[in-house]
């Protein structure tokens, strides 16, 4: 039973509510992983090796925790995901999470594993979107989404690369939410970047990099932004985290394009952190799922604004007073030699 209003809940609070909501197949799909789960647990726990430095003696009071991406302004720097089994949690999902992350102006990564095409979810939402393909779909496919999204106005384009083997919940491969069929996965290659970037204007994004060598290569084929992702732990199982590999990457690619995180992210502190590790902007998926499986569209609404409350807190209590300011210098490492400043 609810016994508390909707702007009060936390995370755990819409996790709890969307288990007993939705149907057993969505609670499995989303909260399961690659085969023992490893990588999926160890995600979120990478964060708390980190801590922050406490500053009081300042005049930060309502820090700016807006950024710039593919040429908009956003409110804050939480991303709606590319997932694309919202479907499982209702026939209406994706369209309340495309109206949930619309309700707070922020940006969203649309699945071409979604129901939608880019004209559903440009019809759903009038907010920054990115199309992202999975190039087992096939060229003709991609081509037809990807010039489509140009010309509807999204805000960039790109390829999820991670998936040279597909998703795995446990020891099985689900079949694809989208038309049911099994799943499979692809070759992933440098020259597909290439094809992408001669075929639309926008910027093309490229997820699923969790090293510096492939960081490299795919900014060297023209990626003009970089996801760092292991897919939620649902393709290698005893992976790195996400935010293991963020400074690999980061310091691969310096300053030629924007790196964003993926994968692990459960409160505004943690979007600190990864920007603190030099992350543009993080992704999240699990946390949109969990408020639209509770509340639907004002369930993802009350996700983004948990984040930009526990952000706030965060700079406020480190003395920053913008994202942009933040650094390393705010946080310390937990180690089992004891805590030491980076």
């Amino acid at each position: 039973m609810i016994e508390k209003p909707l702007e009060q809940m936390g995370l755990r609070d819409l996790r709890g509510i969307m288990r007993q909501k939705v149907p057993a197949e969505a609670w499995t799909h989303f909260n399961g992983a690659a085969e023992t789960k490893a990588t999926f647990r160890r995600n979120p726990r990478a964060f708390q090796q980190y801590l922050f430095r406490q500053k009081i003696f300042h005049d930060v009071t309502e820090p700016d925790i807006s950024i710039e991406l593919f040429g908009h302004t956003l409110p804050i720097p939480a991303i709606t995901a590319p997932v694309g089994s919202f479907s499982l949690i209702g026939k209406d999902a994706e369209r309340e999470v495309a109206a949930g992350t619309e309700r707070v102006g922020a940006m969203m990564f649309t699945s071409q594993a979604a129901k939608f095409d880019p004209r559903g979810w440009r019809g759903a939402a009038k907010s920054p979107l990115v199309f992202m393909a999975y190039m087992n779909r096939g060229k003709e496919e991609i081509e037809e989404y990807a010039k489509t999204a140009e010309d509807l106005g999204f805000a960039a384009v790109g390829i999820t690369m991670d998936t040279v083997k597909p998703v795995k919940i446990g020891d099985e491969v689900p079949l694809s939410t989208k038309d049911g069929k099994p799943r499979k996965g692809h070759k992933s290659t440098p020259k597909d970047i290439e094809w992408m970037k001669q075929m639309v204007k926008l910027p093309v994004v490229v997820k699923g990099i969790m090293g510096a060598d492939d960081a490299r290569a795919a900014v060297n084929s023209g990626a003009d932004a970089l996801v760092v992702s292991n897919h939620g732990g649902r393709i290698l199982d005893f992976n790195r985290s996400a935010l293991e590999a963020l400074p690999e990457v980061v310091e691969a690619v310096g300053n030629k394009v924007p790196v964003l995180l993926d994968s692990g992210v459960r409160s505004g502190g943690d979007i600190v952190k990864a920007m603190a590790l030099g992350a543009k902007a993080i992704l999240t998926g699990r946390p949109v799922a969990w408020g639209v499986g509770a509340f639907g569209a004002p369930g993802v609404e009350r996700v983004f604004n948990i984040f930009a409350e526990e952000m706030q807190r965060v700079l406020v209590m480190t003395g920053v007073a913008r994202l942009g300011d933040v650094s390393k210098a705010i946080l310390f490492r937990d180690t089992a030699d004891g805590v030491r400043a980076l």
